[in-house]
Parts: structure tokens; sequence; C-alpha cells
């Protein structure tokens, strides 16, 4: 499956780790908002990502929604602890995503440590994102924090253009969606963006990423990071 190199953890196993996983591989196309998960629901399945991404969200007592993290590598990790999650999941870049059963799975990380290694792995990246987020809505601005956003979705996307709803950025950051259409408006009339109906449009990265909080390019940095083979070498030799 050539399409397994989209993926950052699948890209790294062995062809026998893959020739155990194939047979149980569906290859599923998925849309901006499809939901995924809902919360207290119990998983049954490791969602892998090839073209699209998926966002994490916890709804609070309130019913306010906020985002924690928008994963692009695998997802659920907390299946590797128990089987259910607390947050709520959809699709936030439509594309394409490889679903295994967790029975499978599970079957898999008791016969590879490699495998074990690179979810625990991942799962780190993830926390290290979510804990440099949450400092970063607290710390910067409203056009700061939606410049960012911006540039993520559109990193995301790997296009120029990002699906995302004025709601939806609001939502991400926690604020109220009149001040996300006013933040918009301004980078709108600076050429960075243009921006319609559910959808934006980058014009000016450079102009942007100035915009933007230094978070950007940390948590740009955090992703884009590769796990060495020589990291799960040392536990497949133990």
């Amino acid at each position: 499956m050539s399409t397994t190199q989209n993926n950052s953890i699948l890209s790294q196993l062995t062809q026998q780790e893959l020739a155990f996983l194939s047979p149980h591989m569906k290859l599923l196309s998925l849309m901006h908002g499809d939901v995924i998960f809902e919360p207290g629901q119990k998983i049954e399945h490791y969602y892998f990502p090839i073209s699209c991404s998926l966002e994490l969200a916890i709804d609070t007592e309130d019913g306010k929604s906020g985002a924690i993290a928008v994963i692009d590598s695998i997802f659920p990790v907390e299946l590797i602890v128990d089987g259910h999650i607390d947050c709520r999941s959809t699709v936030r870049h439509s594309g394409q995503c490889y679903r295994i059963p967790a029975r499978v799975m599970h079957e898999s990380l008791r016969k590879s440590k490699r495998l074990l290694w690179l979810l625990l792995k991942e799962a780190v990246k993830i926390s290290r994102m979510t804990a440099l987020d949450s400092v970063c809505l607290r710390s910067h601005s409203l056009e700061q924090i939606t410049a960012k956003l911006i540039l993520m979705s559109i990193d995301d996307s790997l296009g120029s253009v990002a699906d995302i709803t004025h709601q939806e950025i609001a939502d991400s950051l926690g604020a109220r969606r009149e001040g996300v259409t006013l933040t918009l408006g301004k980078l709108k009339d600076q050429n960075l963006i243009s921006n319609g109906r559910g959808h934006i449009e980058l014009l000016d990265r450079a102009g942007l990423e100035q915009v933007a909080c230094g978070c950007y390019k940390s948590m740009r940095q955090i992703k884009l990071v590769t796990i060495e083979n020589q990291n799960t070498n040392f536990i497949d030799h133990e």
C-alpha cells in the first residue's frame, strides 16, 4: 500500500508488520465535519489519516466546546490505555484515512514493540502540542492566535485553502464568533487572506507569519519532528 508512506506511523513499520495489518485496513474517504467519535463512546477502531486531519474537542458542562488538538498522524492514542474516549473527534480537513479494528491493533501491539514505541512517541508529541497551545491561548492576542490557527489549518490541508468556518475558529480558540469575524476582516484588509463561506485562502504566507505569534513555528517544528530509526531499534533488539 503505497499510501501508507503518507502516514507518519505506518510509514515506519516493517514489511512484516504491514503484512499483518494490511488485510484489515480499510481506506475511507472522510468529509469535513464528519463525526468520528463522541464522548464516552466505546472505540472499536484506530484511524490513520493519509490526507485528512482529525480534531479533538471537549465539551464543557455549560455546553461550550473547545478544540484541544488537531491530529494528522494516529488517532486515538487513548486506545492504548482503554476502549473509551472523553473527547469528540470530527474531520477538520477532508481526505483519506485508513481504519483498522482495535482488536487487530492490540494483537499487533503484543507482537511489535516497534509499533508500541511509535504510538507512545506520537502520544508525547500530541501532549507537547496541547500544552503549548494551552499556554499560547492565554498569552497572545486574538489576532496572533487566529493567524496561527489559519497557518496550521493551511498546513494540514496540504494546499492554500482551509475549509474552516468562523464558528469553528471561535470554538478552537475559545473566542466569540463576532471577535473572530472582526479579526478575519482585518487580515483580509491587509491582503493576507481571502475568505468565503466556510473556507479561507492564504494569499501572503510571509505576511501572515509576521502577524502570528512565535508559537506557530514551535508547533510546526513539533509536528514535523520525525522519529529516527535508531529510537526504535534499541527496543526491537533488547
